[in-house]
């Protein structure tokens, strides 16, 4: 019989400011609430906002070309909510469903961006804490493709290899506006 070990990883860090600073310090932010099952985020929806739970959990959920959704994790209080997609531009990657009831204060990019472009203080602590936890899901992504593929939808596993060089430079470009 198989004895389940328990698991070593680290989690990605939690937000370390306050929701009341957050709503402060980005006067762009909203306060929002999900009813457990309800649909927070979209895959392949464009992204212009990311949130941050300050109440109940979200499950990430990645679409397989059967249709399969595999759960990829659960986004917890004080964590961070579609970051990846906002950042980068792209669509977003997975969707995300209100696991139980959840409270969340919404960062729209734009304010994000208006923030680093005044070299604001507050601007290079967040991003210090977007960038490490952008560091953290992206091992723990590789490792859950390393051991299961399938989550990699066929056409992506035709698409060229990404240069990490060029990601790297469009995040310090964006930190650096």
């Amino acid at each position: 019989m198989a004895v389940a070990k328990k698991s070593s990883k680290k989690r990605a860090p939690a937000v370390a400011f306050s929701p009341e600073k957050l709503l402060r310090e980005l006067p762009g932010a909203k306060l929002v609430a999900y009813e457990a099952g309800a649909l927070i985020v979209r895959e392949g929806t464009k992204a212009t906002n990311c949130y941050v739970i300050i109440q109940g959990q979200a499950r990430i959920l990645k679409r397989t070309n059967q249709g399969e959704n595999i759960p990829l994790g659960l986004v917890k209080r004080g964590e961070f909510l579609g970051e990846m997609a906002m950042l980068s531009g792209k669509r977003r990657s997975a969707s995300a469903v209100a696991f139980t009831r959840v409270k969340a204060i919404v960062i729209e990019h734009a304010d994000f961006i208006a923030l680093l472009k005044d070299r604001h203080p507050f601007a290079s602590r967040l991003s210090l804490q977007l960038s490490t936890l952008l560091a953290t899901r992206c091992h723990r992504l590789l490792g859950l493709i390393a051991h299961r593929p399938e989550v990699v939808p066929l056409a992506m596993k035709k698409a060229p290899p990404i240069d990490v060089r060029d990601v790297l430079n469009r995040i310090y470009t964006l930190w650096a506006v």
